[in-house]
């Protein structure tokens, strides 16, 4: 039986290093950045997908509103916000689970802004998911000791998040838990690489090729 993996897709932040702008909404190749990410999770076969919002949240909102006819049914999408974004990723997290349905055998979290996750990197952390030994909970990618993205983890994870104390969450119980978790080595930085400032924006585009641009008023910045 093929177990039901539903996903949240992170993009709450404030984009502080990079003039307080949305990252997710950086264009690659006409694409903003959200869009390519539930693309790719629709690709991968996973839904529902429950995107975490808070910074920006009015700039996101309309982008996901219209897509979201283009990629139903394949993604089930919907949306929350964190009113409250500043107190720590865990609150994000939250908001989001809680749009899922009850019923889920596992939960795979992705990064917005993270531009070289696609298909194949959600395929290889539902595959590693599948394969992981027994009493592993939470299975996540690591590169030269940096962990990444996408992660997965079960039902019990998910209630304990859920029920964690404000301005906590899925570090927290990794580190109660560490017998509980696989850190799974990877080739590449393509699960740790994200985009932070607009030297990674401009690093990116030299060494791997991926030229990620601003969308029309959004070039400036500083949007507090």
């Amino acid at each position: 039986m093929t177990a039901a993996v539903g996903a949240v897709l992170m993009a709450a932040g404030a984009g502080s290093r990079i003039g307080h702008r949305p990252k997710c909404l950086l264009t690659l190749d006409g694409a903003p950045l959200v869009e390519r990410h539930l693309r790719a999770l629709a690709e991968a076969g996973v839904a529902p997908v429950a995107v975490a919002l808070g910074h920006h949240a009015d700039r996101i909102e309309p982008v996901l509103a219209a897509l979201e006819p283009a990629l139903a049914p394949a993604v089930d999408l919907r949306w929350a916000r964190n009113p409250d974004p500043d107190a720590g990723p865990g609150g994000s997290l939250r908001c989001a689970l809680a749009l899922l349905p009850a019923g889920l055998d596992a939960v795979l979290v992705a990064l917005a802004d993270q531009p070289l996750v696609g298909a194949a990197e959600l395929r290889w952390a539902l595959d590693a998911w599948r394969g992981r030994a027994p009493g592993i909970a939470l299975i996540q990618p690591r590169f030269e000791g940096q962990l990444g993205h996408p992660l997965v983890f079960d039902a019990a994870v998910r209630q304990a998040v859920m029920q964690a104390p404000a301005h906590t969450g899925l570090r927290e119980w990794r580190r109660q838990h560490a017998d509980q978790v696989a850190l799974l080595p990877v080739a590449s930085e393509r699960h740790t690489l994200d985009i932070d400032t607009e030297a990674d924006r401009l690093a990116l585009a030299r060494t791997h090729r991926v030229r990620l641009e601003w969308p029309p008023g959004l070039e400036q910045g500083d949007f507090q």
